[in-house]
């Protein structure tokens, strides 16, 4: 099925999508507004765990910006050895483990932050494994410690005429059937393959995070803190905190 976590994972160990993850490591390296807000929230001594590394984009260049303690974690084992492989011809010491959001392999207040990047939590497929994902999450944070990641805004001016046009093909029971809740979408790539993501409104991803005992510290616009190069991956960030 499509909107399961098995079809999600074996779209990212295709050979393109690989590539594509690959080449941004150098590329694009770390994005401005992640810059700032990593820098804002994170230590350099911190434990981190980077989420849907993908390739390693955010693992490898925050640890070549002195964030030593990190790990990156990813469902898809194909992108996991291209970072090792990566990190291997780069000399670079960072762990990388194959493994799921919904049941990671880590004890208890273990990380002093966990960081998921570009819309990768919203790419889970289905409100139970967002919402196991989210407890995980929770679980493996130290007491204050913080989750920062982003998540496409349904409300954008941009996406409005779309979205009222996709509702009321819920109101009329038209919607794709693989789809299980409004705001779900399957987004086609350049090859013809199709990628999950679920499109939140604000007050969705704030009510969400407060559901699972999560204190809000800010949400911005990457762009509001950004470059105008990243116009092209508008999203909104989002930092909380697991209550001490």
């Amino acid at each position: 099925m499509k909107n399961s976590i098995k079809y999600i994972k074996n779209y990212y160990n295709l050979a393109d999508c690989v590539k594509r993850y690959g080449e941004d490591i150098d590329k694009s390296g770390l994005w401005k507004s992640e810059e700032f807000i990593f820098q804002k929230y994170l230590k350099h001594s911190d434990n981190i765990l980077d989420l849907g590394c993908g390739a390693g984009r955010t693992t490898i260049n925050l640890y070549k910006i002195g964030y030593k303690n990190i790990i990156g974690l990813d469902l898809a084992p194909n992108l996991i050895h291209y970072a090792k492989s990566y990190c291997k011809k780069n000399k670079l010491n960072i762990p990388f483990v194959v493994g799921s959001a919904t049941d990671l392999p880590y004890k208890q207040d273990k990380f002093d932050a966990v960081i998921f990047s570009y819309n990768g939590l919203m790419c889970i497929p289905g409100q139970k494994n967002r919402e196991r994902a989210l407890q995980e999450i929770y679980r493996v944070l130290k007491p204050n410690g913080v989750f920062i990641f982003t998540a496409q805004d349904r409300d954008n001016k941009r996406f409005k005429q779309s979205w009222i046009d996709e509702k009321q093909k819920w109101d009329n029971g038209e919607q794709d059937k693989n789809l299980e809740i409004f705001g779900d979408k399957f987004l086609p790539d350049e090859n013809g393959h199709f990628s999950f993501l679920h499109f939140s409104s604000i007050d969705e991803i704030i009510n969400f995070c407060k559901k699972h005992n999560f204190q809000i510290e800010e949400y911005v616009n990457n762009l509001k803190i950004g470059s105008a190069d990243e116009k092209n991956h508008e999203t909104i960030f989002y930092v909380v905190r697991k209550q001490s």
